[in-house]
């Protein structure tokens, strides 16, 4: 096992951040707009005007830090995920654009295909951010070939190398994403993420006849259609490239 933790990198980059949320920005003042059209049109001014250079040290009271970076460690109980067993807070991105979208396709399918009689499409709206990062990562992204276990749908082995880090307070780790051909971030604690922006908004339409979701909106690229026959291929070309080493 110690030699799967073998690998090191000094990231400082850019990341992708996936998350539900609405196209139209909130106005944080609309309980003042009837009246006062113009004193909340400069109080939404002044309040995008602070949520920009914002000190290191307060920036946890930015809503964007809040939305993008802090919720999944300020979550009581923590969700289980791949690398988190629910006892510890767990943030996940992507290094690239469409990582990030099948990643999240691929548990939108999974979820909205348990609802039973659905008949109707369903809608969702999503926000990406990019974020920065800066930290000493162990990089596991290419040991999938030698340990298949960390793209399995069986989290039990991903949990044991999550709990390991997390005890002993590794800032986190790159993975290989297990729905795409692409590298996630995984990160265990938040000091090393920084400088939320809103990238893009996309949409996300299930078919549930189809078992298919279509994204819109994606920056500078053509709209995608992603089936769940895709990452049903995408476990089987894994599972035939393992059975080859």
């Amino acid at each position: 096992m110690d030699e799967l933790f073998s690998k090191s990198i000094d990231f400082h980059d850019d990341v992708f951040r996936n998350i539900v949320s609405i196209k139209e920005t909130a106005d944080y003042f609309d309980d003042i707009n009837d009246e006062l059209k113009e004193l909340s049109d400069l109080a939404n001014k002044i309040e995008n005007l602070r949520q920009k250079d914002i000190p290191k040290d307060m920036i946890a009271r930015d809503f964007h830090y809040s939305t993008a970076i802090a919720y999944p460690f300020e979550t009581e109980p923590y969700m289980a995920s791949r690398y988190g067993d629910g006892t510890y807070g767990v943030w996940y991105g992507s290094l690239e654009l469409e990582t990030t979208i099948f990643e999240t396709v691929f548990h939108m399918i999974r979820l909205e295909s348990q609802i039973e009689n659905l008949d109707e499409p369903i809608i969702r709206e999503r926000a990406i951010y990019k974020i920065y990062c800066e930290s000493i990562l162990i990089d596991l992204s290419h040991q999938h070939f030698k340990h298949p276990e960390l793209i399995a749908n069986d989290y039990h082995h991903t949990q044991m190398i999550g709990h390991k880090f997390h005890k002993e307070g590794h800032p986190g780790l790159l993975a290989p994403s297990a729905r795409y051909t692409g590298t996630n971030i995984v990160v265990f604690n938040p000091n090393i993420l920084s400088n939320p922006r809103r990238f893009c908004s996309i949409t996300y339409t299930f078919y549930p006849d189809l078992n298919e979701v279509l994204v819109e909106n994606i920056p500078g690229k053509r709209n995608l259609k992603i089936s769940k026959q895709h990452f049903e291929f995408q476990k089987n070309m894994s599972e035939v490239s393992n059975e080859m080493l």
